[in-house]
């Protein structure tokens, strides 16, 4: 199996971290370590003295010089972060939920599931231990829907039944949806 494919079998759903949000703190990156870059080959003398006579000379000494040493680490800081985000990953076997190198949250730990935002955003939130949530971001994660299923097939029934994923089951099902082509036949007789 290649690196880019997601990995799914029956007792384990792997997902990782989709590259979408990296490129954004990629680009802050490139765009602060650039301006850090800028003002390095700009570098300018302190003016002679600090008074109002040398408010020409002030201005661009304080753009160039000190902005260098903010832009530097605010340039590193993103660029680091989305290395990390990028090594993410996020399994889901018959024990728990978790990433990797983190704690693993027990199916029988999961004690409330939020999927209102499921159908319009993506996300599913599962709520644990106190006040722990579990984000799971379609954004943010790659092999999602599968991922979602294995959730859903994991979750103790009461949790599913609480938080109105079993209906949404249910409307989901090809048993609850009428069949178009048994319709027309039907208005056509």
């Amino acid at each position: 199996m290649n690196e880019s494919s997601p990995q799914v079998s029956g007792e384990r759903v792997e997902a990782r971290a989709a590259a979408d949000p990296a490129v954004r703190l990629f680009i802050l990156a490139a765009m602060l370590l650039g301006y850090s870059i800028w003002c390095l080959l700009d570098w300018r003398e302190p003016p002679p003295a600090w008074t109002t006579e040398h408010i020409n000379e002030i201005g661009p000494y304080l753009s160039t010089n000190v902005a260098f040493f903010l832009a530097l680490p605010g340039g590193l800081v993103p660029l680091v972060w989305g290395f990390v985000f990028l090594r993410r990953r996020l399994v889901a076997d018959a024990e728990g939920i978790g990433y990797l190198g983190k704690d693993q949250v027990p199916w029988h730990a999961i004690e409330k599931v939020d999927a209102s935002k499921l159908p319009s955003k993506g996300i599913l939130d599962l709520y644990h231990g106190e006040d722990k949530k579990l984000r799971l971001d379609s954004w943010k994660l790659k092999n999602f829907k599968p991922l979602v299923a294995f959730v859903e097939a994991h979750l103790p029934a009461k949790v599913l039944e609480e938080s109105g994923m079993a209906a949404q089951q249910a409307d989901e099902s090809p048993e609850a949806e009428p069949d178009a082509a048994a319709e027309a036949e039907e208005k056509s007789d």
